[in-house]
């Protein structure tokens, strides 16, 4: 018998060269600006408006009207229409979105690029002449108390929306839900709905579309859906761009009974346009971005505490947030308290090692050219680019920089910009179980807040 041949084992090569995908900038006349980014061989459009009209520019008393006007604009041109809009849009293999965040209202198409310009055709009338009826808003609106109602009942939400409520004063409309709460989201009506949805200014707004757009006239296209559109109302008001302010604190939210805690650990951190914020993601990746990381090794792997942590950064237009969070056993409430206060405090005493900052730049740079293989992708992120201030050339300054950090570059951006000492602590439980051991680590003053019914 002759011997078995085995060939060589593979070995990884380099990492292929590759670069954000770059757009041509345009302006549709007397509209928004464009961006058209030419993808060969993506045979969907995706097409990414972002209207300078996110819950930070509502009315004062008006929570989560920039909501309501995202999905009342999905309910088309006439009184109740949603139904026939759906199937407009699917007659052409489209589909249509539409949310609202603190920063923009976003609108969102998907199409076959054969078919842009008859979505777009379509696209048009939804955002020039959305029917934002009566009926249609009151609807929308019974549906948000319940979707309200649904994240009181569900422990991370509830803990997203204490960390935010705890950390940004009052007047600070960071500091309340995106999409309004109870008695603001009650009060709103049609007129409110259309009230805002007209002061957007569309001048001041972006389209991108991304696809295979070889032999198609994607600028003619938006031209013609956008052109001389102009908003009718009076001025939307200034977001604020209130602070987050951060001091040591924990705040238990009482749910008798359950048999986990939710914890979310907070600090302030500048936004995306600071020089830091490139080595702040790849921190946040060594503390909680993986199974591997500093606080799934102590908290899940080595104690058993809970299934997982992750930490990371919420952007913002004027500040991020960085959160590290998840679940714990009640009974260890405490004890992962303090675990995760020790592993969120070991970048400042012990800094990060070349081997954990090449897998986490690994991971958050070298992946990029599958997260963005999809037109949608890509559109998502230059839209939310523009959104937010930062230039079609950020997604690949971005990744440049990420790339460019060293460890003790990331231990001082990390140092400087979250005091481990100042951290604010939401542990949403059973109060009567966790409040006596969380007092006595004594990292700082506990209150307790009631669970909304």
């Amino acid at each position: 018998m002759s011997a078995l041949s085995l060939q060589p084992r593979p070995v990884p090569g380099p990492v292929p060269a590759w670069a954000f995908p770059a757009g041509e900038a345009g302006r549709v006349p007397a509209g928004p600006a464009t961006l058209r980014v030419d993808l060969p061989g993506r045979r969907l459009a995706a097409v990414r408006l972002v209207l300078h009209s996110g819950a930070g520019r509502e009315p004062e008393g008006s929570d989560g009207v920039a909501t309501l006007a995202a999905r009342a604009l999905l309910e088309g041109t006439e009184p109740g229409g949603g139904t026939a809009l759906t199937a407009a849009f699917e007659r052409l293999g489209a589909s249509l979105y539409a949310a609202a965040d603190l920063t923009a209202l976003r609108i969102a198409l998907d199409v076959p690029v054969t078919r842009l310009a008859e979505a777009l055709e379509l696209f048009s009338s939804v955002v020039r002449r959305p029917a934002l009826d009566d009926a249609d808003v009151r609807r929308l609106v019974r549906e948000r108390l319940e979707e309200i109602a649904q994240e009181d009942a569900d422990p991370g939400s509830r803990a997203a929306r204490e960390l935010r409520a705890v950390m940004f004063p009052a007047e600070a409309r960071a500091s309340r839900p995106t999409g309004g709460s109870r008695e603001s989201v009650g009060r709103i009506e049609g007129a409110d709905v259309r009230a805002f949805y007209e002061a957007v200014v569309p001048a001041e707004a972006t389209a991108v579309v991304a696809g295979d757009l070889a032999g198609v006239d994607a600028d003619a296209a938006l031209s013609g859906a956008l052109t001389g559109w102009a908003g009718t109302g009076g001025p939307l008001r200034t977001a604020d761009r209130i602070m987050p302010e951060s001091a040591a604190r924990i705040v238990v939210v009482d749910r008798p009974g359950s048999v986990q805690t939710y914890l979310s650990i907070g600090h302030g951190v500048p936004d995306r346009s600071h020089h830091d914020w490139p080595s702040l993601m790849v921190a946040s990746h060594v503390l909680g971005g993986g199974l591997t990381s500093r606080l799934n090794a102590v908290l899940r792997e080595e104690k058993g505490y809970t299934y997982g942590m992750r930490a990371g950064l919420l952007r913002m237009r004027h500040c991020g947030l960085f959160i590290a969070q998840g679940a714990v056993h009640t009974e260890v409430t405490a004890d992962a308290v303090t675990d995760a206060l020790t592993e969120l405090r070991g970048v400042v005493s012990r800094g990060i090692d070349a081997e954990e900052h090449g897998a986490s730049v690994r991971a958050l740079a070298d992946r990029a050219p599958a997260e963005y293989e999809t037109s949608r992708a890509v559109a998502a992120e230059l839209a939310d680019a523009a959104a937010n201030g930062l230039g079609q050339e950020y997604p690949s300054a971005y990744l440049a920089a990420v790339r460019a950090s060293t460890p003790d570059g990331v231990a001082r951006a990390y140092r400087k910009h979250v005091d481990t000492d100042a951290l604010t602590v939401i542990a949403v439980g059973d109060a009567a179980q966790i409040r006596e051991p969380l007092e006595k680590l004594g990292y700082a003053p506990v209150t307790v807040t009631a669970k909304e019914e």
